[in-house]
């Protein structure tokens, strides 16, 4: 299973040393002609044709219990890309003309057939394979400083048309928008519930009625009857004494206080 896992990548390597089966008109990148690239690429993509996508997961988990990020990559998307795909059908050539159309230099999907180029350090070579169901596009980059270390990235994915990208993208764009207002209503209803919390927790409490006791009406002061009437019988007692009468034969009606 390690030799079948290794297979699609080995294959690229052995190919970048078949300097000499290209032709000698072919333009050449990264020392390489473009026609190798090609013929790469087709091998690579017809020796996928071989895993199913039950075999795909076992290469996927293979792969990343060796650290082989490069092959759990192209057999993770070869796995998602199994079921619409379909049959394959052909590769597109590049020199093949239908109709006085040159079919290798359109466009498929806004990618073309086949194309090789290099940016810095960096070549990128793509291929469209044409599926009963869905055409798929693999793409392989390699580093141009080093071609004999093989590829540094592989992955395979599908095609879509420019309608079904522009609907995407509005989808995308529709959802995006839906989302924004959704969280700008959630944010709203948040911030109006702590208005209301603060409202509430600042609402005056009900006046309590506050029962003041009246105070007793203050009586006036009485005056003590026992001290009175011991004064009135001392004066008696007095007037009796000076005047040599009894205190039976006159009545002490009132007292006046002088100060």
């Amino acid at each position: 299973m390690r030799k079948k896992l290794l297979m699609v990548v080995c294959t690229l390597v052995l190919m970048l040393g078949l300097t000499a089966c290209g032709n000698n008109q072919d333009e050449t990148i990264g020392g390489l002609p473009i026609s190798n690239y090609e013929q790469m690429l087709k091998n690579t993509m017809a020796q996928l044709e071989t895993v199913d996508a039950v075999t795909a997961e076992g290469y996927v988990t293979q792969a990343q219990s060796s650290d082989d990020a490069v092959s759990a990559g192209l057999f993770s998307d070869w796995q998602e890309c199994y079921p619409v795909k379909g049959d394959f059908v052909e590769y597109y050539d590049n020199n093949k003309v239908i109709g006085g159309i040159n079919i290798g230099k359109l466009n498929i999907g806004g990618v073309k057939a086949f194309d090789v180029s290099k940016s810095g350090k960096t070549i990128t070579a793509t291929l469209v394979g044409h599926y009963s169901k869905r055409d798929l596009k693999l793409t392989v980059v390699f580093n141009a400083n080093d071609m004999k270390s093989g590829a540094t990235a592989i992955n395979i994915e599908p095609v879509y048309s420019l309608g079904e990208t522009m609907a995407k993208a509005g989808l995308n764009t529709v959802m995006g928008i839906l989302i924004v207002f959704a969280m700008l209503v959630v944010m709203s209803g948040v911030i109006k519930s702590f208005e209301l919390i603060s409202k509430v927790q600042n609402k005056p409490k009900a006046k309590e009625e506050v029962v003041v006791a009246t105070p007793a009406a203050v009586s006036a002061p009485v005056k003590n009857e026992t001290d009175d009437l011991q004064l009135v019988a001392v004066i008696a007692a007095a007037i009796a004494a000076s005047t040599g009468a009894s205190t039976d034969s006159f009545v002490v009606r009132s007292i006046k206080k002088r100060r």
